[in-house]
């Protein structure tokens, strides 16, 4: 893990306080539709205290995904148990944990796909931020589907990366059930390859 994932564990106790507030406003609210103002008036805040951490709200954004990409990484070493399943049982695991993600009714879509609508082309550090995001989330993908054999293991890896990714963005729009079995896709998708 990066070192700028760690905010909320190296920083002081006030700066990770304005970064999980900014972070839970922001899931809820969208980036500009939350001013800094509220986020120093949730977290009980000076504006001093929020610009001796963060200079600008950019880079208190690109910190908050920082943090969304640590939590998400650690949330994901709970799903994926290498020692006691097999690479196939874990893509399923991340399959079934991102349904039951998608059904909540506090999803907002991905943070990191969120930001890069919000900020394409106008701020690097924060498009660094969501590539690093889904980078990792390739790279997770890749791994497990290398130690399946599968053949074209990346190319496989890329497509259930598509199916989550298009997943998210329709649970976003509908907060619906799918028509479909999220999983039972995947796993269509590992037996074409297998």
């Amino acid at each position: 893990m990066d070192s700028d994932a760690d905010i909320n564990t190296t920083g002081s106790s006030k700066q990770a306080l304005i970064v999980e507030t900014a972070y839970r406003l922001f899931k809820q609210n969208g980036f500009y539709a939350t001013g800094v103002d509220i986020i120093m008036q949730e977290a009980g805040i000076s504006k001093r205290t929020l610009y001796k951490y963060f200079r600008t709200k950019n880079e208190l954004i690109a910190a908050v995904l920082a943090y969304y990409r640590a939590s998400y990484q650690v949330h994901m070493a709970t799903v994926i148990d290498a020692e006691n399943k097999s690479a196939r049982d874990n893509i399923i695991a991340i399959f079934d944990d991102a349904k039951n993600w998608f059904g909540d009714a506090q999803f907002h879509g991905c943070l990191a796909v969120n930001a890069m609508g919000e900020f394409s082309g106008k701020d690097p550090a924060i498009e660094d931020a969501c590539m690093r995001f889904k980078r990792w989330e390739i790279e997770v993908l890749q791994g497990l589907t290398r130690q399946i054999n599968a053949d074209k293991a990346d190319e496989l890896a890329y497509k259930l990366f598509v199916l989550l990714e298009g997943m998210s963005a329709i649970a976003q729009v509908t907060k619906g059930e799918y028509p479909v079995d999220l999983t039972a896709m995947a796993v269509e998708l590992i037996d074409r390859y297998c």
